[in-house]
């Protein structure tokens, strides 16, 4: 990494991969070390953990850096705060679908026990109530700005220097989306979830801005909370609301395709 690199962006675009490396192997050393200490045993909670030790590189490597403030202005740009919508919701419904008309293939591999569990359910059995608060707190805060950072500031930026941008979409996206095959649901989440980083991707690229990237993945988050844990998944899929789901779905499984095969061959 170059530290005479004051621009935020760039710096992180200097950031080598042996040095990504590095990091992640320490991290992993260090999450399993608290993870025995204390008797973790929640993979949710371990992939936070790696993750609060990666925030700890990225501080370093980022450390006198500027341009947040033209960064943030474009947050609330009326266009940016539509594209952040379109693009959590759309990606939203069809992780939805694909968890839906994939549950029984992962159901007969052994991979998933239900699509979802409703709030009411945590703390009684299920989990315990403060796991919850703070793995929905990591979910919407820490995963966004860590995972951007690791997966498109970095993996993305290096992937695409070294062999073009299609190269770099492709597989940090791929290996975004493996990264998260210890959920639930494995199969179909490595699928929707490498669908999402395809376009995280992109619009980086598009943007130059990593704070858009952890806003989308932060309603992103929000929004599959709200389906898998709350009575909110009942009314996507009854009979009220089923015509309009069922437009806005079609709309997604336009939109999201087109997305990403246009700006794919625009940006490559």
């Amino acid at each position: 990494m170059d530290f005479s690199v004051k621009d935020f962006n760039v710096r992180l675009r200097t950031i080598r991969l042996r040095e990504l490396i590095i990091a992640v192997v320490i991290s992993f050393f260090l999450t399993g070390f608290v993870e025995n200490y204390f008797n973790v045993s929640s993979g949710e909670l371990e992939y936070i953990l790696f993750f609060c030790f990666m925030m700890v590189f990225f501080l370093i490597a980022t450390y006198g850096t500027t341009g947040f403030n033209k960064d943030f202005d474009d947050l609330f740009k009326p266009s940016n705060f539509l594209r952040v919508l379109i693009l959590a919701i759309s990606n939203m419904l069809i992780a939805f679908l694909i968890q839906s008309l994939m549950s029984p293939l992962d159901s007969v591999l052994g991979l998933i026990s239900s699509i979802s569990m409703p709030l009411s359910d945590v703390g009684y059995g299920a989990t315990d109530p403060l796991i919850f608060l703070f793995e929905f707190f990591s979910a919407i805060v820490i995963a966004p700005i860590s995972e951007e950072l690791f997966f498109r500031g970095v993996l993305f930026n290096r992937l695409k220097i070294r062999k073009g941008f299609v190269f770099g979409l492709i597989v940090s996206s791929l290996i975004f989306g493996l990264c998260h095959i210890n959920y639930p649901d494995h199969f179909s989440h490595v699928i929707y979830t490498c669908i999402f980083g395809m376009c995280l991707c992109i619009l980086y690229s598009r943007t130059d801005n990593l704070l858009l990237n952890m806003l989308v993945h932060s309603c992103y988050n929000i929004l599959s909370y709200l389906v898998v844990y709350t009575p909110f998944q009942y009314l996507l899929i009854s009979d009220g609301f089923s015509p309009i789901i069922g437009i806005m779905l079609i709309c997604s499984l336009i939109f999201v395709p087109i997305y990403i095969i246009y700006f794919t061959f625009k940006l490559k």
